[in-house]
């Protein structure tokens, strides 16, 4: 699995989820919306951009819906500023998202996907638990 390199010519959302699933990571996929569902410490999504050059990590958490709006861009600030890895944000629902990207453009093993997913799904929890100090995450 650590020789094949994953490029824009060769990859599918069908090779992500064999790819996952051969490092044993609960995974299904959504032919519907083209994507794959992760349920391993969080549930996350891996998407494949239209132009096949990268993989896009996502992963949702809900905000207590008391938290004003003030206190939801601080937890997002303290998120970004500690964690470079992966990106956070609040969406038009006010929920908090997380993603990152993975590029394929050049050639990327799979070991690297997979590694660079797990870490993904290790980082969100974590950046959570230590930047929620209003408690504001459901």
């Amino acid at each position: 699995m650590a020789t094949e390199l994953v490029t824009p010519d060769n990859v599918s959302v069908e090779m992500l989820r064999d790819m996952y699933d051969q490092a044993y990571m609960d995974v299904t996929l959504d032919e519907e919306h083209g994507l794959i569902r992760i349920r391993e410490e969080l549930t996350a999504r891996a998407h494949l951009s239209d132009s096949r050059e990268r993989v896009q990590l996502l992963a949702v958490y809900g905000l207590k819906e008391e938290a004003q709006r003030i206190d939801r861009l601080e937890l997002v600030n303290r998120i970004n500023e500690n964690y470079v890895l992966i990106r956070a944000g609040i969406d038009d629902d006010g929920d908090l998202w997380f993603d990152q990207c993975i590029l394929l453009k050049g050639g990327v093993t799979k070991k690297a996907v997979v590694l660079a997913t797990r870490a993904f799904l290790t980082l969100v929890p974590k950046a959570v638990n230590e930047c929620d100090e209003d408690g504001i995450v459901q």
